[in-house]
């Protein structure tokens, strides 16, 4: 924007330098001395009771320090609420033992020494049979973990006086993460206190979490984020691995390093999605929606803390469209599985999925232009309140679907020319819109250096977003002065006292707007003390480009003389009233949350082996203020390939027993280059948020906009309905 010096500029990332070179520090690469290594030994069943741990053969191996077994720590809301498993066995990979040696190859093999005596339970592993409660996957527990109903007005009565009335079974199958880097943990103990370096969204919930449950060991924590490879919202909340290695460095009173192999990462890292959406929708005649009622089943796993996904999903179900009759009855279910949490959307590409194929069905039922069916029931205003009681922020979603139309239309022509030369082609549209800026705030600290540079410091914990870059846009464009002298630090909780991390979309406009804050204090402090160096009234005086100027006498100084007067000499005497430094503190938060929106248009093939060839794909999006729009590309660039796989090859599978079918990347399919394909966005600014500067995040729309577009392209280029997510295209041929 031409008001802007950087705002809204496509500036290169900052933090990619030591990337591209090979100087990133990740968990693995960093070496301390003395450091001890720990290995796991795992349930190798999906439920039934320990009878007997036998670990002596595994001792008798040079190099083994010791072993923990039983590790009663309180950890809410995990599997029996310890970080290993006690008494009951309850999915396939539960920590039962961790071994400590000096090598992490002798710790491996030490595992494979360690005999485990158990007797095998029923396991349940279809969520849909677990509902039924009648076999149980935690002893002594309903399976039923979680129940919640939402409604608004009367949508039984709805869909009895509707014209149409169609039944529909969604499936959303297990997904992981697969985050390039494996998760993992380094533990240094030290006089009582503990130093963590972490794969971390977030290190001042690591930091909340452990003390809570190591607290009357230690005197405190301090946690410093590695260089993350990759999290999806894999990486937020702790897990029982990281209480196990922090606990050994305690006991052991030596650095502990624990490292998941790719097959244990598959197995542990809390996997995404899983809900089924059993949905009544009935409509007029004219494609006008009368009422919804949807029975949602979230398969938890063997926790209970990946329920709030599905109150989320529910929620957001009405998503841009008038639904004034609606209703969701959620269930929870325990199963024999690794437990669930959130995966980039976190439970809105469940709900637009739903939804949309809501509108496509609808409009094949009653012969109506997909399109047309949108608009009949998008909503026309905004502010707007849902059924639910969300309200959602500014926003022309009208304007956005007819700019989306015109290359739809596009599309469709392009189409009906390949099917004429016998080729399998379809497009697909989608309409979404989600929710960020998860609160409840988020902190900054600009400091002015006595060389003039800036130096922030935020509570976000940024692992590949490029929000350092954008901040720095932020700040520099505030304080007027070069990109390059503006450093933006993170990832330690001692850096500074509080925050809460990166996931939902948060970091530019929470942290952003929490480093503008303090970046207008700096400018008030920087006023008040240059009127006292410059013998002037405050009311004289101006900032400006780096400058506190008298326009009276053309009298100024930058930054950095302030900053320098303000560093009194040794020896000399402070004798000004104003407190001396450059610097501030802010936090921001606010009342609600954003909620951006866009459509997504793809042109696929299905050629004859069944692969799905994205031929043309198109993004357009309503952010808000978009502050660098080459980190906003990016992100849509990578969500839409994670969207790709998650609608065509990524399914988390077991077996009857509760073994992992899909234990390795040789059967757990992800995208690759070869099966990427050029992605064309474009953004429009017509709905801002109510901060300062009004962004509202892109972190996850592209992998929620995805799924349903190409679902779409798909069931229009083989003729069938789709329900279910992967599209096993095989299946329809």
């Amino acid at each position: 924007m031409s008001q802007y010096r950087y705002i809204g500029q496509r500036i290169k990332r900052k933090e990619d330098p030591k990337l591209i070179t090979g100087e990133g520090r990740y968990i693995d690469d960093i070496e301390y001395p003395g450091t001890l290594y720990l290995a796991i030994v795992r349930s190798p069943i999906a439920h039934g009771i320990l009878k007997r741990v036998d670990y002596s053969d595994a001792t008798k191996l040079n190099g083994i320090v010791g072993v923990i077994s039983g590790l009663n720590l309180k950890v809410e809301n995990r599997p029996t609420n310890f970080p290993m498993a006690t008494n009951e066995l309850l999915y396939v990979g539960q920590p039962i033992v961790a071994i400590v040696g000096t090598d992490r190859y002798v710790v491996q093999d030490a595992v494979e020494l360690v005999q485990i005596d158990y007797e095998p339970l029923s396991s349940v592993i279809d969520p849909e049979i677990a509902l039924k409660d009648d076999v149980k996957a935690v002893e002594g527990r309903s399976n039923i973990a979680y129940r919640k109903t939402y409604s608004a007005g009367n949508p039984e009565k709805a869909l009895e006086e509707s014209d149409i009335k169609i039944e529909e079974k969604f499936v959303l199958n297990r997904v992981y993460p697969a985050a390039m880097e494996p998760r993992g943990l380094l533990s240094i103990y030290q006089q009582g206190f503990l130093t963590i370096y972490a794969s971390t969204q977030s290190p001042h919930y690591m930091r909340r979490y452990l003390l809570e449950s190591l607290g009357n060991m230690i005197k405190d924590i301090r946690v410093i984020q590695a260089d993350v490879g990759g999290a999806f919202g894999s990486k937020l909340f702790p897990y029982p691995e990281d209480y196990i290695t922090a606990y050994a460095s305690i006991i052991f009173e030596k650095p502990i390093k624990w490292i998941a192999t790719r097959s244990e990462d598959i197995r542990q890292t809390y996997h995404g999605r899983g809900q089924i959406h059993k949905i009544k929708v009935g409509a007029k005649k004219d494609g006008t929606l009368q009422g919804i009622i949807d029975n949602v089943i979230i398969d938890l796993g063997a926790a209970s803390h990946g329920y709030y996904l599905a109150d989320i999903s529910s929620t957001m179900l009405p998503g841009p469209y008038v639904i004034p009759n609606i209703k969701a009855e959620v269930y929870g279910v325990y199963t024999n599985k690794t437990p669930l949490d959130q995966y980039r959307g976190a439970g809105r590409p469940e709900a637009t999925f739903v939804i949309e194929r809501i509108m496509d069905i609808l409009a094949d039922e009653l012969k109506i232009d997909e399109i047309e069916i949108r608009r009949k029931n998008i909503i026309k205003t905004t502010p707007y309140v849902n059924p639910f009681g969300i309200k959602y922020d500014n926003g022309d979603y009208t304007y956005l679907l007819n700019k989306a139309e015109k290359i739809y239309r596009e599309l469709e022509n392009k189409a009906e020319e390949e099917k004429k030369k016998g080729r399998r082609v379809g497009v697909g549209f989608s309409f979404y819109l989600e929710e960020n800026n998860f609160g409840p705030w988020e902190s900054a600290s600009v400091r002015v250096r006595g060389d003039g540079k800036v130096t922030v410091i935020i509570g976000a914990a940024p692992h590949g977003q490029g929000t350092a870059t954008g901040i720095a846009q932020i700040v520099a464009e505030e304080l007027g002065i070069d990109l390059d002298n503006v450093e933006i630090i993170w990832g330690d909780t001692n850096a500074i006292g509080e925050g809460f991390g990166t996931y939902g979309s948060r970091s530019l406009t929470l942290a952003g707007n929490a480093a503008l804050l303090a970046a207008r204090k700096v400018k008030d402090k920087a006023i008040r003390l240059a009127s006292q160096f410059m013998k002037s009234d405050i009311q004289e005086l101006k900032y400006d480009n780096g400058k506190v100027i008298n326009p009276k006498t053309g009298e100024f100084m930058t930054l950095k003389e302030i900053s320098e007067k303000g560093m009194a000499t040794l020896g000399g005497v402070w004798q000004y009233k104003e407190e001396p430094g450059l610097e501030a503190t802010a936090y921001f938060g606010l009342d609600n949350l954003t909620f951006p929106y866009g459509s997504h248009i793809a042109m696929v093939e299905i050629e004859d082996t069944g692969n799905v060839k994205v031929l043309e794909y198109h993004a357009i999006d309503d952010i808000g203020l978009v502050v660098n729009p080459m980190l906003a590309e990016g992100q849509v660039m990578g969500g839409v390939i994670q969207g790709f796989g998650e609608s065509t090859l990524e399914k988390i599978t077991y077996d009857n027993e509760g073994n992992l079918l899909t234990g390795s990347f040789g059967d757990y399919m992800i995208p690759t280059a070869v099966e990427s394909f050029n992605i064309s966005w474009e953004y429009i600014e017509k709905g801002m948020s109510e901060a300062p500067l009004p962004s509202k995040g892109i972190g996850e729309g592209a992998a929620i906009g995805t799924l349903p577009a190409i679902a779409r392209a798909i069931e229009k280029a083989i003729g069938k309905k789709v329900t279910e997510l992967p599209v096993i295209t095989d299946l329809y041929f």
